[in-house]
């Protein structure tokens, strides 16, 4: 009878927590740290048309202008030197206008160490778009 009860509590759980990955948080913020999310993740799997997507400014201008080649070998020699950073955890988010920063925890394979990192976005017509080249990796 326990086993039954803490089995349906489970599956409670899973489809509570499965609701609200999927529904996700719309508001400015949110879709700040979403676009982070999405960049760090596009990053980390060596996906060039998600960072030409979801960059601006320089840093747009660099995945534009790098072939698709040279960007596997970038890619391929980062992940072997475990130096593409994993966001931990988003910290504090401030947008003014169109502009927005944010502030995260981050860390690589290579460096345990969880370091502060700042992501500078700008709002297009597209949605929000990391712009800061001085500390893309």
């Amino acid at each position: 009878m326990l086993a039954a009860a803490g089995a349906a509590v489970l599956v409670v759980a899973l489809i509570v927590g499965f609701v609200l990955m999927t529904t996700g948080d719309n508001s400015p913020e949110g879709q700040v740290r979403a676009v982070i999310g999405e960049y760090t993740d596009a990053l980390r799997e060596g996906d060039l048309e998600t960072l030409r997507s979801t960059t601006c400014g320089q840093l747009h201008d660099f995945y534009q202008g790098i072939s698709t080649e040279q960007f596997q070998g970038v890619h391929q020699l980062s992940t072997e030197q475990g130096s593409i950073p994993v966001v931990d955890s988003v910290d504090a988010v401030r947008i003014t206008d169109d502009t927005a920063l944010a502030e995260a925890t981050v860390y690589t394979a290579a460096e345990s160490k969880r370091t502060a990192r700042t992501f500078d976005l700008q709002k297009t017509d597209g949605g929000w778009k990391v712009c800061d080249p001085t500390a893309a990796p």
